[in-house]
């Protein structure tokens, strides 16, 4: 299956998607997400800032 995400031109990437992914190695397809107690530390922080401030320019806040 392709990986179907863009590329910088603008054009889908004609990679083939990892098994088992929907994206290919140079797309995320590879990607475990964190692994460390910390690094699961900065990804959770960084979801917290980004819906706080879909929030703000929501006007839910």
């Amino acid at each position: 299956m392709p990986c179907w995400a863009r590329t910088r031109k603008g054009t889908p990437c004609r990679a083939m998607s990892e098994p088992g992914k929907r994206r290919c190695r140079f797309h995320g397809g590879k990607s475990t997400g964190p692994r460390t107690p910390e690094g699961k530390a900065r990804v959770a922080e960084a979801q917290r800032r980004r819906w706080a401030r879909w929030r703000a320019e929501r006007g839910d806040g």
